[in-house]
């Protein structure tokens, strides 16, 4: 009663969901251990909706009458409450919370879904979690009911494990004694089916992974790859396969950089000419897609004075502005690098405004020194080889297209893919936003949607190059030296082996001790231990003599993210790899000799138009005001008159050589 009394000085939202808790406690209904552990969980996944809705409501200004959390938690629990198993009956409640639909708007697909359940995820306290088990286990004695957790884990030890006097005190054997160790073993036995534990983890002597019976019930078991034998060469094949998953999933992502600081032109065009003309030999022979008469140098002092038209009136323009004007800077004023800087920024001018955008996001993120841990180097590093995967792939489309050519141009394909596979596979946050505006590949490329999206999401992953990555990783982490930098790879991998690797000089060269040395199997080893949180090799596998295995200091929370992370991302490839091919809304327009895709702001509106009863769509491209019959399935030039046929998704994807633009000339 207390607890209810204390509900009623709070919202209905708040009441129903202690009301719903206290009924439940006094109904006493009956629970086994896994039922315990749900409960317990999800005390802890409430917790975190509350803590997301508290930040939120902060973000808008409150907490307040308005903005008030307890309401935001309904929104949170209505949206999010089937994808992460949150109380049914509370999510029911929740969808009937008239407040939290009127104040806070609905969490549909797209980023700022992602954020909030990626949020909701970092939220979500582990240890808080196995603390709160191994406490109230603890609690047993002789008056202890029959159906609570502490009497019902006893009776599952009996079932489960082999030596069951390890939950007791050695001395008495009377007292319930569990440490977190032992907690998370138990947790990953009744909810995956065995525990992850490495073959040398022991628990009062005993090892960990024979502490446990395998599971007899298909529900407890663990929904994993079958086991391959260890050592062998499916064995290794899984490990890298593992490994990629992770890596090509929204958990393994460089995010966008802060907005650079505005950067004010300060050079005249004959300045900034110069500095091209002084740190890369040949500027003035650079032409832009090789046309004659187009050189490159005329369209970067262009973009040093007005930035990139093709991203003009975007979010993204000044920040683009700013950066590419950095880098000018930096060249003019000699700075460390500067020739290397300015030759890439020159190169990536002989091709379209898509590759140009790309290289200045790169290269200014190195001038400004964004300063990153040893995780954060190994996610560029990998975010690199994620990129290399969708060139490749880009180019194999436009080869079936038959191009590469002026229309099929791997470079706007490119962006295609980045913006329709970005989120799903962790590529450059940055880039991804930068692919979603490139309208040559909106107009020239029809979004990848269903079996055609899962398909290139699959190739993505043949395509990612494992091998070469940890050849790359080797090479930059053995340059350290005597003036390698505080925030490089190599000095941070070094910092990184002090704290999770239980013999550091492994990493030397055995004779002086002074050179770093690292190999294939090694560095895979570390890149499992920095992203699933243990190495995955064979029991008996060995390094310079030291079983692999016992090299490194486990990390149990960053296990649990990976678990979650693969799991996650497996399950909405499922869910979005069923959608149909027409789960997107494609409305195409004729341009004489092609059928040109509209833009997805032009869909959103017909599609706000469909919902709202209108017949009629008004839009703006490129200069141009555009009227859109629904009914006649016209799309009429305001300014000319020029009318052209409209049809819902077309039937090939050849949608012509000329660009948006091109087609617009002929209306006037």
């Amino acid at each position: 009663l207390g607890e209810v009394a204390e509900a009623f000085t709070d919202c209905q939202a708040v009441q129903a969901r202690t009301v719903e808790k206290v009924a439940m406690q006094i109904r006493g209904v009956s629970l086994d251990l896994r039922g315990h552990l749900l409960r317990l969980g999800d005390e802890y996944k409430t917790m975190a909706v509350k803590m997301l809705a508290v930040e939120e409501c902060t973000k808008l200004g409150g907490p307040d009458e308005h903005y008030d959390p307890a309401h935001f938690e309904s929104r949170l629990m209505a949206d999010f409450g089937e994808a992460l198993g949150l109380n049914e009956a509370l999510v029911q409640q929740a969808k009937l919370d008239e407040h939290a639909e009127s104040r806070f708007e609905r969490f549909e697909e797209g980023e700022r879904r992602a954020a909030a359940e990626q949020r909701l995820r970092a939220l979500f306290d582990v240890q808080a979690l196995l603390k709160a088990f191994v406490a109230e286990v603890s609690a047993f004695g002789e008056s202890t009911a029959k159906d609570s957790l502490p009497r019902v884990f006893i009776d599952w030890a009996n079932d489960r494990m082999t030596h069951k006097h390890v939950i007791f005190d050695e001395e008495t054997c009377t007292d319930v004694v569990v440490g977190d160790t032992l907690a998370l073993a138990v947790m990953e036995v009744a909810l995956l089916g065995r525990t992850w534990a490495r073959a040398s983890d022991k628990y009062r002597d005993e090892s960990l992974c024979e502490l446990f019976l395998a599971a007899t019930d298909d529900a407890a078991k663990p929904k994993a790859a079958p086991e391959v034998a260890q050592g062998g060469a499916e064995f290794k094949k899984e490990r890298l396969s593992r490994l990629v998953r992770r890596f090509l999933s929204p958990s393994v992502q460089v995010k966008a950089p802060s907005e650079a600081e505005k950067e004010d032109a300060r050079l005249s065009p004959e300045e900034v000419t110069q500095v091209f003309i002084d740190h890369v030999p040949g500027v003035l022979d650079f032409l832009y897609r090789g046309q004659p008469g187009n050189l490159s140098l005329d369209f970067m002092v262009g973009a040093y004075q007005d930035g990139f038209q093709a991203f003009s009136g975007t979010e993204i323009h000044e920040h683009l502005l700013s950066s590419f004007r950095l880098v000018v800077h930096h060249g003019f004023d000699n700075k460390p690098a500067a020739a290397k800087h300015l030759c890439q920024i020159a190169e990536a001018f002989m091709d379209c405004q898509a590759v140009q955008a790309r290289t200045v996001e790169k290269v200014s993120l190195q001038i400004r020194g964004v300063a990153m841990d040893f995780r954060g180097h190994l996610v560029q590093l990998i975010d690199e080889y994620k990129a290399m995967a969708v060139k490749i792939l880009a180019v194999e489309e436009c080869t079936k297209r038959g191009g590469p050519d002026a229309h099929h141009d791997p470079a706007h394909f490119e962006s295609r893919l980045v913006a329709d596979l970005g989120e799903r596979l962790g590529l450059n946050e940055g880039i991804v936003k930068q692919g979603k505006l490139d309208e040559h590949a909106q107009a020239r490329f029809r979004i990848l949607q269903g079996a055609k999206l899962g398909k290139a999401e699959k190739r993505i992953h043949e395509l990612f190059d494992m091998g070469a990555l940890l050849k790359a990783f080797a090479a930059e982490a053995v340059t350290f030296g005597a003036s390698t930098a505080n925030d490089s790879l190599p000095r941070l991998f070094i910092d990184w082996a002090s704290e999770h690797m239980s013999q550091k000089h492994l990493i030397f060269d055995e004779d002086t001790c002074s050179h770093v040395v690292v190999d294939d199997s090694l560095a895979l080893a570390v890149l499992e231990v920095v992203f699933l949180g243990r190495p995955r090799a064979a029991v008996d596998e060995r390094y310079r003599g030291e079983l692999l295995s016992e090299v490194f200091v486990a990390d149990a929370a960053v296990e649990v993210e990976a678990e979650a992370a693969l799991s996650s991302a497996e399950a909405e490839a499922l869910v979005a790899n069923e959608r149909s091919d027409e789960a997107v809304l494609i409305l195409e327009v004729d341009c004489g000799s092609f059928w040109s895709p509209l833009t997805p702001d032009v869909l959103q509106k017909v599609a706000e138009a469909k919902k709202e009863g209108r017949k009629e769509v008004h839009f703006s491209s490129r200069g141009f005001k555009y009227l859109l019959d629904l009914v006649a399935m016209m799309q009429v030039n305001l300014a000319t008159g020029k009318a052209r046929s409209v049809r819902y998704g077309g039937s090939n994807d050849n949608h012509g050589d000329e660009d948006e633009d091109e087609s617009d000339k002929s209306d006037d």
